[in-house]
């Protein structure tokens, strides 16, 4: 896994910092309150993805990605 900015994602064991988060030049002028939703936003998501995969997982369904395959329409 690539660090950016010296984190590793693959390797956390806690939540990621209002600091760490202004690291990333996207975020830097975030306001206190963005930068909460932002994080905020990342725990839901990957909660949600989470019970995703893990209901998929104990179904023994398989998980279809078709980022591939996917069709780009003109704007």
């Amino acid at each position: 896994m690539k660090k950016q900015n010296g984190l590793n994602s693959y390797d956390r064991r806690h939540d990621i910092t209002p600091e760490e988060v202004r690291k990333f030049e996207r975020f830097k002028h975030y306001t206190d309150e963005q930068v909460a939703n932002l994080i905020d936003t990342i725990k839901r998501y990957t909660r949600f993805i989470y019970n995703v995969v893990s209901k998929r997982q104990k179904s023994g369904k398989k998980i279809a990605l078709h980022i591939d395959n996917q069709l780009t329409k003109a704007a």
